[in-house]
């Protein structure tokens, strides 16, 4: 699922995380938990209501920060970069301190969900052209060389990859090569960066080939996830109780790498099949379920989806763009946060998942 940017140079992400660490140095226990940080009706416009929700979030445990622009908005033109918007200005301007957030992720789009998303002077090409892979590694060493690219913990190439490459088969033998070779350039100039891409909790068993071919190539695996029931196309909710054995399946499925989420999260709608009492049984089942692993430094870090629900006119156009029907996707988008974007006032999830955050 795409997430909106409040302001331009961002698309927001916040996680549990674990900074700088090679395979060989002890993983820490305690890592950072984050929220995607919609704003609200009444937030004042621009960078002082996104700021405000930034203080809104540290004050409450959140310390690490995501950034998730598309390939092309990072290279709008061959060999021309716009790395300051996009990577620079979130990395300098919104904790120039550096005292809440302990770290930064960066998701480079290269798919998202549905769609490929490269320049467009590249879009007709395969994902194992050399001139997409050498495109895409100039981009690469560019980022290394920008300022304070050392608060970037981790890098996930392509978002839900598994949408496109389900839809266009074909192109997962050149999409894997692709990012084989992207994994090996970020580990050449970035080296304390930990590298994955991201995949649906549904794909593991509705199409496992695309993870199991990607997967090798990861330093961990990154999912999204929300207990949506497979046998219903209407975005209906399984029960909260199912989170503690879907975890364990994720786990299970690693093997042995560790894992994440950029997206996790449980709406309140009853058009959904949810209510704001189900909300917090996810909420509380989600932290509980995740501590064994997070203890045994198994779980790199959770992004919770998100801190308000989306606006009212914002699904349907995001619908369009994906290619999806809308009649109850915006039922679920619109009822995700944890805070209601009308009034800006809590939902009962919302004290839940602070009193989790403070024992975390």
């Amino acid at each position: 699922m795409k997430v909106p940017a409040i302001i331009r140079f961002v698309c927001i992400v916040t996680w549990l995380a674990l900074s700088g660490c090679s395979d060989n140095e002890p993983r820490q226990k305690s890592g950072l938990v984050g929220i995607a940080l919609q704003s609200h009706q009444n937030s004042p416009p621009g960078l002082e209501g996104y700021l405000q929700s930034v203080d809104y979030v540290t004050s409450n445990g959140i310390n690490l920060f995501g950034m998730a622009p598309e390939w092309a908005e990072l290279e709008p033109s061959p060999g021309t970069y716009a790395l300051q918007e996009f990577v620079v200005n979130p990395l300098t301007l919104l904790d120039p301190d550096k005292t809440k957030f302990k770290s930064y992720i960066l998701v480079l789009k290269t798919i998202d969900t549905n769609r490929k998303t490269v320049p467009a002077d590249l879009m007709s090409a395969s994902f194992d052209d050399p001139a997409v892979i050498n495109r895409f590694q100039s981009l690469i060493d560019n980022l290394a060389s920008a300022a304070s690219i050392d608060r970037v913990s981790h890098i996930l190439i392509g978002n839900e990859v598994d949408g496109y490459l389900a839809a266009n088969p074909t192109s997962l033998s050149s999409f894997s090569s692709f990012y084989q070779q992207a994994v090996n350039r970020i580990h050449q100039k970035m080296p304390w960066v930990r590298v994955g891409t991201i995949i649906t909790f549904n794909s593991l068993t509705t199409n496992a080939e695309i993870f199991n071919t990607l997967t090798p190539h990861s330093d961990f695996v990154c999912y999204t996830y929300y207990p949506t029931d497979n046998t219903n196309p209407n975005w209906q909710m399984r029960a909260p109780a199912d989170v503690y054995s879907d975890v364990a399946f994720m786990a299970g499925q690693a093997q042995g790498k560790p894992f994440a989420f950029t997206e996790i999260g449980y709406p309140s709608s009853p058009d959904n099949h949810s209510s704001e009492s189900l909300q917090v049984q996810f909420v509380e089942n989600m932290f509980d379920a995740l501590r064994s692993y997070k203890e045994r430094g198994e779980l790199e870090f959770i992004y919770y989806h998100g801190l308000y629900d989306y606006p009212p006119d914002f699904c349907t156009p995001y619908a369009a763009a994906q290619g999806i029907d809308p009649t109850y996707l915006c039922g679920f988008m619109n009822s995700l946060g944890l805070n209601q974007y009308a009034t800006s006032e809590p939902k009962q999830a919302w004290p839940a998942f602070v009193a989790k955050l403070k024992n975390w």
